[in-house]
């Protein structure tokens, strides 16, 4: 175990415990089901609702849903994200391999408080022609022209967002360092708050894999579910490229980005599915 490296007198009023590699394994191996339903309650447990493949017809069809149909899953999400922890703010963008499996011509996912560049959405080569929040459900539909070949495609958008102060989603929190209030990046995505950070398929019946890349200033830890592939360096800004995770849900992403010191360790499960678990502390430059 080896921490990384921060600067002495660094104090966090809070500490971040982020079971990320227990968390990705369970969810390869069914335990994220069980955990679902310890956290979420009963409902946790109930599947897409499979509805009626909305062939044709209109985006107002899925106004007030309860939960996403289901003819159309994803089955791999490659994000990247860009925080900047002095503006509060972040962008970034999302690929997702989307699975089409009736005839229609919508794709219906969650997203919330992000900005999504309309002209950036395209599945496969086709461009929408509807893009239709639903606010109060945090539902975004996209509609096109004709019906959507059935099989896999990759449905491509970019997005920014704001590094909320409330807890939830993709958000800020703030320590001293050196005598000065410095903001950290914390995701914090139960129940159903993924999409505050991500276009996604936001219910926990929803599984893929997730390919993760941060890009941050060089000096911070970013933290993530799974052990890092590999970073690059262009001056003041890293790139950090982390390994794909096993299947797991979107409240599952685990995100950190911070001056941090940390320790690692693998269980042998975790080793099993090549993740790590990491624990975050951080009081007056020393590791606790």
């Amino acid at each position: 175990m080896a921490p990384s490296r921060a600067g002495a007198g660094a104090v966090l009023p809070v500490v971040v415990a982020l079971l990320l590699g227990v968390v990705a394994a369970a969810a390869a191996t069914g335990g994220a089901r069980k955990m679902a339903s310890h956290s979420h309650g009963e409902g946790a447990n109930l599947k897409a609702s499979p509805g009626a493949p909305a062939a044709g017809g209109s985006a107002e069809q899925f106004r007030g849903k309860a939960r996403l149909p289901s003819f159309a899953a994803p089955r791999r999400y490659e994000l990247f994200l860009r925080p900047d922890l002095v503006a509060c703010t972040f962008s970034g963008s999302v690929a997702i391999s989307v699975a089409v499996s009736a005839p229609t011509r919508f794709l219906v996912l969650n997203a919330l408080d992000l900005s999504v560049n309309r002209t950036s959405i395209r599945f496969q080569a086709l461009e929408p022609t509807e893009v239709v929040f639903f606010k109060d459900d945090g539902v975004l539909v996209l509609g096109f022209a004709k019906e959507l070949p059935l099989g896999e495609g990759l449905l491509k958008m970019d997005f920014n967002g704001i590094l909320n102060d409330q807890m939830r989603g993709f958000y800020r929190s703030k320590y001293q360092y050196k005598g000065k209030e410095r903001n950290m990046a914390v995701t914090q995505f139960e129940s159903v708050d993924a999409r505050r950070c991500f276009p996604c398929w936001d219910e926990p019946a929803f599984k893929a894999k997730f390919k993760l890349t941060l890009e941050v200033p060089s000096e911070l830890v970013a933290l993530s579910n799974m052990p890092v592939g590999n970073a690059t360096f262009a001056g003041p800004i890293k790139t950090v490229r982390y390994l794909e995770s096993p299947p797991m849900s979107t409240y599952l992403v685990a995100i950190v980005v911070g001056l941090f010191e940390y320790v690692e360790g693998m269980t042998t499960k975790a080793r099993e599915f090549v993740c790590t678990l990491k624990l975050v502390r951080v009081t007056k430059g020393s590791l606790h």
